[in-house]
């Protein structure tokens, strides 16, 4: 069984808006609909549990029934931070009974641009022992700032760095041993993806790459560049 898991617990401060970003209005649907909606068609998913702020959840039921969401198969109270949703959301279906073979994908939901190949190609490549991550490629070039922070260095090759995106997929089994383990409790390790953590543990991490399009709406810079092409993806562009 394949398993997603749709992170929603974040206060969005960042947005400067009233509600939670992932709540907001994108082409006249919440951002987290456009999200689930990618799950939903992804015929690999088999079922979608949404992590959640405490105080949003009858929201949530709410936006789920109005624009009829199918495979929700429950909504659960997120933690402070990212990595703590994560571990409520791990021990909910472990405490469910899910099997230690269910693949879990874990995604944000202010990223509504995922792709369904991307969901799938997570999917094919978790086996045992193994995190999938997804990164996109870099273009550009970058400085750096010296360790002092008085001058200012060339950066690091462009071809040999990615940029960290989800989603992410592993079996419950590896969320467990990686989530649940004590030596991740700390500050530094919060915004850390699940292949970074893999890396640390000294797992097989495999490595899907996607577009860079594939954004987090974290300003409302990101909103627009996103709204753009959300336009261009209902125009088949």
């Amino acid at each position: 069984m394949n398993v997603a898991l749709i992170l929603a617990g974040g206060n969005g401060k960042r947005f400067d808006a009233n509600i939670p970003k992932q709540f907001v209005n994108l082409k006249k649907k919440p951002i987290i609909v456009h999200t689930l909606q990618k799950f939903v068609d992804c015929k690999s998913i088999d079922q979608i549990f949404v992590v959640c702020l405490a105080n949003y959840v009858d929201e949530m039921k709410r936006i789920i029934n109005q624009y009829s969401i199918s495979k929700v198969n429950d909504i659960i109270v997120g933690g402070k931070t990212r990595h703590e949703s994560i571990i409520n959301g791990i021990n909910y279906l472990i405490n469910k009974g899910l099997p230690e073979a269910t693949k879990i994908v874990i995604h944000n939901a202010n990223m509504p641009l995922v792709t369904i190949s991307n969901i799938n190609d997570c999917i094919r490549k978790c086996v045992d022992n193994t995190v999938v991550t997804t990164a996109a490629q870099c273009s550009g070039f970058f400085y750096q700032i010296s360790s002092d922070d008085s001058s200012l260095l060339i950066g690091p090759n462009r071809d040999c760095l990615l940029h960290a995106k989800v989603p992410e997929a592993m079996y419950l089994k590896v969320a467990n041993k990686i989530y649940n383990d004590d030596a991740f409790n700390e500050v530094k390790y919060e915004s850390y993806t699940a292949g970074m953590l893999g890396i640390i543990k000294g797992l097989n991490v495999e490595l899907s790459i996607c577009d860079s399009t594939n954004m987090k709406i974290t300003t409302k810079e990101d909103y627009k560049l996103v709204e753009t092409y959300l336009e261009n993806e209902s125009n088949n562009e």
